[in-house]
């Protein structure tokens, strides 16, 4: 049995905490793929989140598109989805995206600048799943190099854990979840582009009470990736063991 110290040791130390990590990153994109398929459960945070009121008060506000609060739940849970199906699509027909109040002519929904965004997120949305396939390489190749080494002891891996969660954890109570938002727009899209929209200004805005619904959708995919990447860790290591003992 191998000793906890030295080179070899530490290899495995990081070994496993990319390891882990990948197992993290496959579960919330898994995660977040199934829930896109239900729309990121808007229907449900319209309500928990009083969508509708808010856009109540702030679409008659909007310069150019006034009527859009005249629509029912079904008509914006419709418009939401026609946004989330574009997006994952490349962005293609956000453009085209329609609305139409009763006794009115029909409307585009979104400003250039609200097209150009939302490409921006598809374009983001592609590049993860890039990373999403070379995390699939990664976890299983490290799944069978873990399935013959001697993991680091569990209170090493305990400590490590806490410690991640205590950072992260702290970081959001400092910093707050809505400017952290902020900040992550900020790196992570083009300074030229506009990102922040006011809601009087914007029916997209509006309609995703930004950034309200993000908090809701990040803690969904957070209860349910933290599960799902434990299970996904236990099961490559699991597979890797089993082949391995079958090959040997």
């Amino acid at each position: 049995m191998t000793n906890w110290k030295g080179s070899v040791q530490a290899k495995n130390a990081i070994t496993w905490v990319v390891y882990v990590l990948a197992a993290l990153w496959l579960a919330i994109s898994l995660s977040c793929w199934v829930y896109a398929r239900f729309d990121y459960g808007y229907g449900f945070w319209y309500d928990t989140l009083e969508i509708g009121t808010h856009i109540k008060k702030y679409a008659p506000k909007h310069p150019n598109k006034r009527y859009f609060s005249k629509l029912s739940k079904a008509q914006h849970t419709q418009a939401f989805h026609e946004i989330r199906v574009s997006v994952h699509n490349s962005g293609q027909g956000l453009a085209q995206i329609q609305y139409a109040a009763q006794g009115r002519p029909s409307e585009r929904l979104l400003d250039q600048a609200e097209v150009q965004h939302l490409e921006d997120v598809a374009r983001l949305i592609s590049a993860c799943w890039w990373v999403f396939w070379g995390a699939l390489v990664i976890w299983g190749v490290l799944a069978w190099r873990l399935a013959r080494r001697e993991l680091p002891p569990w209170r090493w891996r305990s400590a490590v854990v806490a410690a991640v969660i205590g950072i992260i954890g702290g970081f959001l109570i400092v910093v707050g979840p809505k400017k952290l938002f902020y900040i992550f727009h900020v790196w992570i899209f083009p300074a030229e582009h506009q990102w922040f929209f006011y809601w009087e200004q914007s029916l997209m805005s509006t309609l995703m009470k930004a950034p309200d619904l993000f908090g809701g959708i990040a803690a969904v995919l957070v209860g349910v990736g933290v599960p799902l990447a434990v299970l996904i860790y236990l099961f490559g290591l699991y597979v890797m063991r089993t082949l391995r003992a079958r090959i040997v």
